[in-house]
């Protein structure tokens, strides 16, 4: 009895723990983030103009509080893993050199950043850099989202969760874009991401609408053409119910004949016409969702010009 709860007290966790709850949504929040750039760089690439208020939040939010407070508590995390588990050693120490490396290319752009501003060296170089630093981080994240996450979560038990939650409490530090307070140094950035999210409500919805439209004017042209498959079908047995009878009526000996003639006759008619009511409806909805992806291409195309304007 001893060794089952012993055994059940030191196997791993089912429930998501605070931590890795916490990592995950600022994993989000990063994301969010390097949308953001991705669209300033975007600009910067294309000659547009381009609010240098958010270029330097975008890297300061990564030094400041990703670099600072976020991969620091993936490192000690990773850390009590490689404690428990020497085969993960290697993985950790990795990832936690990756963490360094990340930090430095942060502090590298943030101050290429601040030279561009002032004129000193030309944005192709940021554009180059920031989109470099945006694709190590998406790899990144999606290393520990979809490999070294799970991992940690099969080899911590309750009892290292709480372990860690102690270890975490002594530097607790708010979110300086997403926490209760938006810090005033990061008032552009905010600003954005909650225009940015605005316009994605109100595109998924859009869309959402014009993907309900479509279904129903499918529904219509399919209804449509099973009436018209309806009526072809019954017109064709009453005009074999009709000959026949005039057939029969006419020469009863030879009838059954000519009745099989005609009646084959009538059969490829109806095949065709059914046939060009098939062709009819696939062209009817293959129109249908062309139209969507227009309308929804043309959307997207609208949404872009607005957030081009915006900043």
């Amino acid at each position: 009895m001893v060794a089952s709860k012993t055994a059940k007290k030191n196997a791993p966790v089912a429930a998501e723990q605070p931590i890795m709850a916490a990592l995950r949504a600022e994993h989000k929040h990063i994301a969010s983030v390097m949308a953001v750039f991705a669209q300033q760089l975007k600009a910067v690439d294309s000659g547009e103009l381009v609010d240098t208020h958010i270029m330097y939040e975008t890297m300061d939010y990564m030094v400041l509080w990703t670099d600072r407070y976020h991969h620091p508590r993936e490192d000690l995390v990773y850390n009590r893993v490689a404690e428990i588990d020497q085969s993960a050693a290697d993985n950790v120490d990795s990832l936690q050199r990756e963490h360094d490396k990340i930090a430095l290319s942060g502090r590298r752009l943030l101050a290429d950043i601040v030279r561009w501003c002032e004129g000193e060296i030309t944005g192709d170089s940021v554009v180059k850099d920031g989109r470099s630093y945006i694709e190590k981080m998406q790899v990144h994240m999606n290393l520990e989202e979809k490999l070294v996450f799970p991992q940690i979560e099969d080899i911590l038990t309750l009892d290292d969760w709480h372990q860690l939650a102690a270890e975490d409490q002594p530097t607790p530090a708010a979110d300086p874009v997403f926490g209760g307070r938006v810090d005033r140094d990061f008032r552009n950035l905010a600003r954005k991401l909650r225009r940015n999210l605005r316009q994605s409500v109100e595109q998924g919805a859009m869309v959402e609408w014009i993907g309900i439209e479509a279904l129903l004017e499918s529904m219509e042209v399919m209804s449509i053409a099973l009436e018209t498959a309806r009526e072809a079908t019954g017109d064709h047995l009453y005009s074999i119910w009709k000959d026949s009878s005039g057939i029969l009526r006419e020469a009863p000996l030879t009838g059954l004949f000519k009745c099989a003639s005609n009646n084959t006759r009538l059969t490829i008619d109806w095949l065709g016409n059914v046939v060009g009511i098939s062709k009819d409806t696939i062209s009817d909805l293959s129109r249908v969702n062309q139209q969507r992806r227009d309308r929804v291409r043309m959307l997207s195309a609208a949404s872009q010009r607005w957030v081009n304007r915006q900043g």
